[in-house]
């Protein structure tokens, strides 16, 4: 019966011309610049074990919000499931994120139990690089902010 491995948050994952898993921007934190804000897209990546031959399985996904609201895609222009021999590779679009806090993603495939990521939204703080422009930063929509130059690491 198949179960899962673990599971992994990112930004974007595929499998490359060799059947090696590729996973970009691998998610522990997500710093938002101000809330609410809509997440455009994350992948989970869950990796999967003991698949049966022509085995059959539904596939659950949902996030939690610190004030424990159920959120789960109800359209399927917000998600899209990928199914390869050894992941699953589900994308969801058009997150909401409107609270600071602990969200919890979990998955569920087939009768096993499932699997959570958590992942802390904060409020971050882009700070200028010293010597830099307090302002540089500060007119830049969400996308084109800088998150390498001086932020905060803990």
């Amino acid at each position: 019966m198949i179960r899962i491995d673990w599971a992994q948050l990112c930004q974007m994952a595929f499998l490359d011309d060799c059947d090696r898993l590729c996973m970009i921007g691998v998610m522990t934190r997500f710093p938002a610049p101000q809330l609410p804000v809509t997440m455009r897209q994350v992948v989970i990546v869950v990796r999967i074990a003991d698949v049966e031959v022509e085995e059959s399985f539904g596939i659950g996904v949902s996030m939690s919000t610190p004030s424990v609201v159920l959120l789960t895609p109800t359209h399927t222009d917000g998600f899209d499931i990928t199914v390869t021999a050894e992941y699953i590779f589900i994308t969801l679009r058009d997150i909401p994120l409107k609270e600071e806090g602990m969200h919890r993603f979990s998955v569920a495939v087939g009768k096993g139990d499932p699997v959570s990521i958590d992942v802390p939204v904060r409020l971050g703080v882009n700070r200028p690089p010293a010597g830099g422009n307090a302002n540089h930063n500060a007119s830049r929509p969400f996308g084109q902010a800088s998150w390498v130059a001086g932020r905060e690491v803990n």
